[in-house]
């Protein structure tokens, strides 16, 4: 019993790490971008062609004396069935094709494996405790995982990126070294592209966790039902957004230089 509270307390704290690293990375980039992203929206609209003009020019928004992205976000050949929302064409999506994507993520191999970890920690911590232990609680724990992915989906990569022409979809760089990476990733938690190919700030990854963590409040125990506990999982979901970020910026050289030489995987950087 000792050790199974001392093992919880453990990863509590990590769960506390990752909150407060998540806030002040938010902070952090919000700070910085705040005054750079409306004049960027600006120049966008003014400059942006439509979407029907050469593929040099529909990339990324100008980033002239931008520090953040040392090339411009890229586009794989072919659509990746573990991260359906990996960008596959420049073309902006429809309402229609957001709501398919929203669904496609929500059934994706990546949301199966994430609500599986994600129960495991869960169950390791006894986190939420009216869950209790055994298979049952882990059933419970992973469908409740589930349905807030869900929820996440298709309130911001459907519901609010159709309502404010932001685009949900994540187009890699692909050519920085792993500190230009990572900050790529951690910008695309705050900044968003839009249909048009500008950028701005990123409500619909940003709201969407929150208002699926209030929601979870119907269907969580009683005691977890709590605003402090919607605050700690909509913190972790950030944290974990920033993380899923840098796995999808190095999904397609994983893809080509580790799934496809063992035959479980077809090349998305070849037609």
């Amino acid at each position: 019993m000792t050790m199974k509270n001392r093992c919880s307390g453990r990863i509590s704290t990590i769960h506390n790490a990752a909150i407060r690293f998540a806030i002040g990375v938010i902070v952090a980039i919000i700070a910085s971008h705040a005054a750079q992203v409306p004049a960027l929206a600006q120049t966008s609209d003014a400059n942006s062609p439509p979407p029907s003009s050469n593929s040099k020019s529909q990339t990324s928004a100008p980033t002239t004396g931008k520090k953040e992205q040392v090339g411009r976000p890229k586009v794989i050949t072919e659509r990746s069935l573990f991260f359906p929302d990996l960008a596959h064409s420049r073309l902006p999506l429809t309402a229609g094709e957001k709501f398919h994507l929203a669904i496609a993520n929500s059934v994706s191999p990546a949301a199966f494996l994430g609500s599986a970890f994600s129960a495991a920690m869960g169950q390791a911590t006894d986190s939420p405790a009216g869950y209790g232990q055994g298979a049952d609680g882990y059933g419970k724990r992973y469908g409740a995982s589930m349905a807030n992915r869900a929820n996440s989906n298709l309130i911001g990569t459907y519901f609010l990126s159709s309502a404010l022409h932001d685009d949900p979809r994540f187009f890699v760089m692909g050519d920085g070294s792993l500190k230009q990476s990572v900050k790529y990733a951690l910008r695309r938690v705050v900044i968003v592209r839009k249909d048009d190919g500008g950028e701005a700030f990123n409500w619909p990854g940003t709201m969407a966790p929150l208002a699926a963590a209030g929601l979870a409040n119907t269907y969580m125990p009683d005691a977890q039902r709590t605003a402090g506990y919607t605050f700690r999982n909509y913190g972790l979901a950030l944290a974990a957004s920033a993380g899923v970020n840098l796995l999808k910026e190095y999904w397609p050289t994983i893809t080509r230089k580790v799934l496809v030489p063992i035959g479980i995987a077809h090349d998305s950087d070849k037609p």
